[in-house]
């Protein structure tokens, strides 16, 4: 900068012109400097690539020497377990009853189930809501061996074997290194050994997990130890020697499940060879690795948890028991439940989500529950569920609280006090906490509680509460002792056995009391007890009267030719009848066809659509029944429901009073509130669908067929149904529109019969849910009546519509694909005048020598565009959209002809596009199209 002519108020000129040369020469520097940069990085880079190329050349080298050596390592350390689970390095093995052991000709029994501790011994539950926890095993052990039956429904087998863990429960106390804790200690496998007189209990290394079953089943078995599946040219029973060579193939060849089951089968051998747990053995010994001493029956498998083996009763899970008998409770009758449940507890909610109330309790603020495992009275009806009132157990606020041992002082301010009125509890037939007391039977509690084959996940937090009716059933036995000793003699004078006579009674009661409604024992009241006898032997007579004879079949088989049939049963009076689902009915599993059967087998008059009560339901001796009738909604409110006519009726009056032609009505009824009840109409406002012009609609139920567009072709009436006091389904005067039934297509967009893909996108559908669509757990508006001819129409129209929407959509397409190549030209022409007005401005600042720097100097700037982004897009698509002139006019030019044409549709407020100094660019041709994408939209 030395050589610069100081600027002294003359020669300016020379001043400038020394200036331009300088910056122009440090502008060269600065490029060169840059370039120099940039090959450096580029260098710099290239070296990083191969420096990282070599370094992972080099990492795989090493790799590929380690990854041999970190499997040998691991497969040694997994051998050693293997081997160590044999010799029983980690293992405990307690003698816990000693005895005279079984002959050596007994089969030592395998056990393929793993059981629960804390179901088997359902002694223990009565402690705690939870059931035993790893914590009680001394107790399970204590129970297990003070009597020789619980040992025997352990494991009945004179030899043999059993792996237990101590619960499924899952621990949630909130403390995650806790639960974790207990969690692990829960699954700890105890191996319960049995030799004759001798008890064994083993423990193994905690890292082998065993959970449902402890063998596999028999095609696992022999998948894992013949060898010939494996190509060892071995004899076929021949045993594999643990730890051998052999042994070592076989595990490596074998995958991670079968693995786990040569480990187990390695700790029984190994109890085998090393202890005298079951000595004597057999002469030449036994193995649990030999198919051959299976086939013996030296080695047994008890195949109870092979479940493609298992043969059930048939008898329905303990959960779909208590939902039915749950189903048919009544006022009058008594619950017992577990108000501890975290099921209960939670209807409060988690978190912030937590309520300060309970939904369930009246008071909702308090703190009290209904006491657990005893029996409540069901005194009335709510919110579609029973109502139980109990003590409180909390205090209360009053005044003039008297002052104990003082008569008549009081305390003149707030006190806390017993309260005065009952808290209520709202009891749901969906409650998994609570059981029907006077529908359980003991034969079916007592069922339930030695079936493993029908528990269910929460069974045992139900255990306490079983324990507990069957207590209140004994001691209900017990005070009527004298009644059914009565019942027993007068059954026995009509032919009953006498070692019968007792399960009769007990049957017998159990339906007097179900069918009357019958909360408290017979005893005490003589003229109840009189007229219970006196119905009660009637009962008997009239089912030994059908035990000697075929009429029982002859009334079955005469039921089930009626159609639909899903119950035949005979009722209090000895009458029998067929009940059938009623074919018109809307709502499923509510209305019944009844028809008397005669004697001779033939039908009586029906009864059609009729509502069956709980009591009349609980009383019937069922002879035969389909699923259905286990699930069947008795004792509904009929005001809630529509019968065939009832519902024909309301869909007249909906047709007469909406506007156009009617299509469809629909009815939405959610059986979880049950007082609400809607049907809604669809018409065709003008002329008929098959006329009407098909429109490109964005959708059924939006412009074009929308009940609130102006030129909307669908008029829809929603309207909710009532039943009057006489119980006539009545229309309300006021009806009201809505949004949520305006759109056709709304309930069943995924129901594909009626469904259109129309550019990747799913348009159509109905305006209900059909029957044979998937179902949802959550209630949706069905068919209620159709006219289908129009409907067919409507359909048609909604295909024609998709086909001229589909059309129009590709036509978009199009036009928007050419006027992206319009506007990509229009806007090359406008970039370039930018950049040459920039130019002359460099070429003054720089001269004419320095069109090296031009490129950088550019770069430099970070040109903006000079117009809107989207302002020749809008002068492109108008003219397109109005098939006008475009190549060869200028943007002023068609600026204007798009406010001309704003103001002939006055769809807008017409404001010109402004295009600056830019006006005059001229809308270039395009040289070559670009593929077939269709006719654009004109």
């Amino acid at each position: 900068m030395s050589d610069v002519v100081p600027f002294a108020g003359a020669n300016a000129v020379e001043t400038r012109k020394a200036a331009t040369e300088a910056r122009v020469e440090l502008a060269r520097q600065q490029v060169e400097v840059e370039r120099r940069q940039a090959e450096m990085k580029v260098e710099m880079e290239r070296q990083r690539s191969e420096m990282e190329a070599a370094f992972r050349k080099q990492m795989a080298e090493l790799n590929a020497t380690m990854a041999p050596l970190k499997e040998q390592l691991a497969r040694l350390t997994e051998v050693m377990w293997s081997v160590d689970l044999y010799l029983g390095r980690d293992e405990t093995l307690q003698l816990i009853r000693d005895g005279e052991p079984a002959p050596a000709d007994t089969p030592i029994h395998l056990r393929q189930r793993v059981l629960v501790m804390a179901e088997e011994s359902l002694v223990l539950m009565g402690k705690k809501s939870t059931g035993m926890d790893h914590n009680d095993i001394p107790e399970f052990v204590n129970w297990l061996l003070e009597d020789d039956a619980n040992l025997n429904r352990i494991l009945p087998e004179q030899k043999g074997v059993v792996v237990l863990i101590p619960t499924k429960v899952v621990t949630s106390s909130g403390n995650i290194f806790e639960d974790a804790y207990k969690r692990a200690a829960n699954e700890q496998s105890y191996w319960l050994i049995r030799n004759g007189e001798k008890v064994y209990l083993l423990t193994v290394d905690p890292e082998l997990r065993i959970f449902d079953r402890v063998l596999p089943r028999r095609t696992e078995f022999v998948e894992v130890f013949d060898k010939g599946l494996f190509g060892f040219g071995r004899r076929f029973g021949e045993p594999v020697v643990p730890g051998s060579d052999e042994w070592l193939e076989l595990e490596k060849k074998a995958d991670a499940k079968r693995r786990h089951y040569m480990r187990v089968l390695l700790v029984l051998q190994g109890i085998m060879d090393r202890t005298p747990a079951w000595h004597p053995l057999p002469e030449g010994g036994a193995s649990f690795l030999r198919l051959e001493d299976q086939d013996e029956g030296k080695i047994v498998l008890v195949q109870d948890g092979d479940d493609a083996l298992q043969l059930t009763d048939g008898r329905e899970s303990f959960s779909a028991y208590q939902r039915r008998l749950n189903a048919l409770l009544r006022p009058g009758m008594r619950v017992i439940g577990d108000w501890r449940t975290e099921e209960f507890r939670d209807l409060r909610g988690e978190g912030w989500n937590r309520r300060s109330y309970h939904p369930r309790l009246r008071p909702d603020t308090i703190d009290s529950v209904p006491e657990s495992n005893t029996p409540h009275l069901i005194e009335g009806r709510r919110d579609g569920g029973f109502v139980i009132r109990f003590k409180r157990s909390d205090k209360v606020w009053k005044r003039n609280v008297p002052v104990p041992d003082k008569p008549g002082y009081v305390y003149r301010g707030l006190s806390d006090a017993e309260p005065s009125v009952r808290a209520s509890c709202l009891v749901m037939p969906s409650d998994s906490w609570v059981l029907p007391l006077d529908l359980v039977t003991v034969a079916d509690l007592n069922y339930y509680l030695n079936s493993r084959d029908n528990r269910s996940k929460s069974f045992l937090t139900m255990v306490p509460t079983i324990q507990a009716a069957l207590e209140v059933k004994a001691a209900e036995a017990a005070t009527e002792a004298p009644f059914r000793d009565l019942i027993a003699r007068l059954i026995m004078a009509e032919g009953a056995g006498i070692d019968e006579a007792p399960a009769i009674v007990d049957e017998l009661v159990h339906w007097w009391k179900v069918a009357n409604t019958w909360a408290r024992p017979l005893n005490g009241e003589p003229k109840h007890e009189a007229k219970a006898a006196t119905q009660i032997v009637a009962e008997y007579k009239l089912r030994q009267s059908h035990a000697g004879d075929d009429s029982v079949e002859r009334m079955i088989a005469a039921g089930r030719t009626v159609p639909g049939a899903v119950a035949v049963a005979r009722d209090k009076a000895g009458k029998w009848h067929v009940y059938a689902a009623s074919p018109e009915a809307h709502d499923p599993n509510v209305f019944l066809d009844i028809t008397p059967i005669r004697k001779d087998g033939t039908l009586g008059t029906t009864e059609s659509e009729r509502v069956l009560q709980k009591r009349t339901a609980s009383a019937l001796f069922v002879a035969w029944q389909a699923d259905e009738w286990k699930t069947w909604h008795f004792g509904v409110n009929a005001k809630h429901y529509l019968t065939a006519p009832e519902r024909q009726a309301v869909v007249d009056s909906l047709r007469d009073s909406v506007e156009g032609t009617p299509i469809i009505v629909t009815e939405y009824h959610d059986p979880r509130e049950p007082a609400v009840r809607t049907m809604a109409i669809y018409a065709w406002r003008n002329g008929r669908p098959s006329e009407a012009e098909a429109r490109a609609t964005s959708g059924l139920g939006s412009s074009g067929w929308g009940a609130k567009s102006d030129d909307g072709l669908l008029a829809v009436k929603m309207v909710r149904i009532e039943k009057d006091a006489a119980g006539v389904a009545t229309i309300p005067t006021t009806s009201r529109d809505s949004h949520h039934y305006e759109a056709w297509e709304h309930f069943s967009p995924s129901y594909d019969r009626y469904v259109t893909v129309i550019g990747g996108t799913r348009r159509g559908g109905l305006p209900y849910w059909p029957d044979d669509a998937v179902r949802y757990s959550d209630a949706r508006p069905r068919l209620a009546w159709v006219d289908q001819v129009m409907f067919d129409e409507v359909m048609d129209y909604s295909a024609r519509c998709a086909t001229v929407a589909e059309e129009e959509l590709k036509a978009a397409r199009a036009t928007a694909a050419l006027a992206h190549r319009y506007v990509t030209a229009t806007w090359a022409l406008i970039d370039a005048r930018q950049q040459a007005a920039a130019h002359v401005r460099f070429v003054e600042d720089f001269g004419t020598d320095a069109e090296d720097l031009w490129p950088a100097h550019l770069k430099s700037l970070n040109l903006k565009k000079p117009l809107k982004n989207d302002a020749v897009d809008d002068l492109v698509r108008s003219a397109l959209d109005h098939d006008d002139a475009l190549v060869g006019q200028t943007l002023q030019q068609l600026a204007d002809t798009r406010h001309e044409h704003g103001l002939a549709e006055e769809r807008w407020t017409p404001t010109k596009v402004d295009v600056g100094d830019y006006g005059d660019i001229v809308v270039p041709a395009l040289d070559e199209p670009e593929g077939d994408m269709g006719t654009p939209k004109k």
